[in-house]
């Protein structure tokens, strides 16, 4: 499967940077069967002047993805969506979503293969180059199963998380240290 994981590693790469619309914020290539070490985490947020914005971060991996043959069966495995308010210095983050697990933070078809994580910290990054000053979002209900994998990502990225009383939503918040 290596072969054909290179080869679906290859295509997405190369279709992404022919897009000028994309721009790659972290990679991988590391051949492995057993773990992710292939991936490429990209975004289509561009700095265009707007007061605000819609973007997104993807993450892409050939692992557990490329069909018989050897083609990607998705785009992409995880998808975080966030806005930007660069005059007031603020993201939000809307939401991560995950194959097959529509509006919730935690990775469920590719479970435990920090997927979710690698989007986090390539959102973390960016919002740093942009100086941006306050980012906050919500854990929905939808995320009360697994809201302790969904808030220990967070607080590894030095978020702070809000619960409510049953611990099954919650805000979180991270504010620039000077």
């Amino acid at each position: 499967m290596a072969n054909e994981n290179d080869q679906a590693y290859a295509r997405k790469l190369a279709q992404i940077e022919a897009n000028e619309n994309l721009t790659i914020l972290s990679s991988m290539n590391q051949v492995n069967d057993e773990k992710v070490k292939q991936y490429i985490v990209y975004t289509d947020y561009r700095e265009n002047g707007q007061q605000e914005s819609t973007s997104s971060i993807f993450v892409y991996t050939p692992y557990a993805n490329v069909d018989r043959f050897g083609h990607s069966t998705v785009d992409f495995q995880t998808q975080l969506l966030f806005e930007t308010n660069k005059w007031k210095k603020e993201m939000h983050i809307t939401v991560l979503e995950t194959l097959g697990a529509a509006s919730r933070l935690a990775v469920y078809d590719f479970q435990n293969l920090g997927l979710a994580q690698l989007a986090v910290k390539a959102f973390c990054n960016l919002a740093n180059k942009l100086e941006i000053e306050i980012i906050d979002g919500n854990i929905s209900t939808f995320d009360r199963d697994d809201f302790k994998k969904v808030a220990h990502i967070l607080e590894k990225y030095g978020f702070e998380v809000q619960t409510d009383a049953g611990q099954s939503s919650g805000s979180f918040t991270k504010t620039r240290k000077a």
